[in-house]
């Protein structure tokens, strides 16, 4: 916001004579609340992760309560819980009624364990990856993460249960909106790639009674994804295989249709183009392939959401890389593709579907 004042006069006595000096200055003024904000937002999801962490709102969940009892339940420093409650009402996540607090609707429905839109999962793996961004900087001296995304991959178990985890929490909201678009009517065996906790194929079984879905990615990542298709009831209609689509292909002729949801952004172009080459080599004419991701757009400008993303993927991913509708459409089509739609969902879901068609 610009304001524009007009500074007069000052007066100046020294001895016995008096100066009087007049200034007229115009002077522009921007407001730096903008970048306050920016410096300060962090406080914000520091506040949020810490409040999940402790598990205020599952506590909250059994009832209004006084700051005392809060403390005790938490086993937290009392004076430092009310800091914290005094945040999270500023916040809008706690109500509070005569010294007693109580959930918001918005948090009694996402953000309390065992709710069937529970965010909890996402923001506890939001927790392990908030520490990295503090060394944003040497992310991009470098060129590369600076902790090996290894960790999340297998490397670590408990690191992985929570990035597997927090994924499933975030597509059950993400994946309803994108499966309700994909029309897989005419396809009876799909391959998810990278399908990581397996969501996307459990939800499109259910769409479509008699769809068959193997759910292929890292193992140690769809160790934790067969829990997640018994927790979901899916077991009968979705395998979760090894797959590395670094090293191995698709088996030809086996699936009629592929999905490739929430992976792109982990690579460079190179490697899009080899596992879109994997995909065409093994899908036979007619078969869709559906995309589904967070994209730039096309003059890779934003929007908002998808540039901070990209930047996020590589403080998380050595190749991490969001694309836009217009590179990856004319990659598909180089392979023998033809782009039948696209489909551009809103905040908060921020992702964009290609649906592609094997032509040739």
């Amino acid at each position: 916001m610009l304001n524009h004042s007009r500074l007069n006069i000052i007066q100046f006595s020294q001895s016995s004579q008096f100066l009087l000096f007049k200034f007229e200055i115009n002077m522009t003024y921007l407001d730096p609340a903008p970048l306050v904000s920016m410096a300060t937002a962090y406080w914000n999801s520091a506040t949020l992760i810490a409040a999940v962490k402790l598990g205020v709102f599952d506590v909250l969940a059994q009832g209004a309560q006084p700051l005392e009892n809060i403390a005790r339940t938490l086993k937290c420093d009392e004076i430092a819980t009310d800091a914290l409650l005094t945040a999270l009402l500023a916040l809008n996540l706690l109500e509070r009624e005569d010294g007693q607090y109580s959930n918001t609707a918005l948090s009694a429905t996402y953000l309390v364990s065992g709710q069937a839109q529970s965010l909890g999962g996402a923001l506890l793996y939001n927790a392990d990856v908030y520490p990295l961004w503090g060394q944003l900087s040497e992310v991009i001296q470098q060129g590369d993460s600076v902790k090996d995304p290894h960790a999340y991959l297998g490397g670590d178990q408990g690191k992985t249960r929570r990035f597997v985890y927090g994924m499933h929490h975030r597509a059950l909201g993400v994946g309803r909106a994108v499966s309700a678009l994909i029309d897989l009517s005419a396809v009876s065996y799909l391959a998810d790639i990278g399908g990581g906790p397996g969501t996307y194929s459990a939800l499109l079984t259910q769409k479509y009674p008699t769809l068959k879905a193997d759910v292929l990615d890292l193992p140690a990542v769809v160790e934790v994804a067969q829990n997640i298709m018994q927790e979901m009831g899916a077991q009968g209609q979705v395998d979760c295989l090894p797959y590395d689509y670094y090293q191995d292909s698709l088996a030809p002729n086996k699936y009629d249709g592929a999905l490739i949801s929430g992976v792109l952004h982990r690579e460079q172009p190179e490697q899009v183009k080899a596992m879109f080459k994997s995909v065409a080599q093994a899908l036979p004419i007619g078969s869709p392939l559906w995309i589904s991701d967070v994209m730039l757009n096309d003059d890779r400008s934003g929007p908002l959401f998808g540039a901070m993303f990209a930047l996020n993927m590589r403080v998380l991913a050595h190749d991490g890389r969001c694309h836009s509708v217009t590179e990856q459409s004319s990659w598909l089509q180089e392979l023998g593709f033809e782009i039948i739609d696209t489909h551009h969902l809103p905040p908060p879901i921020n992702y964009t579907l290609i649906h592609a068609q094997k032509v040739r």
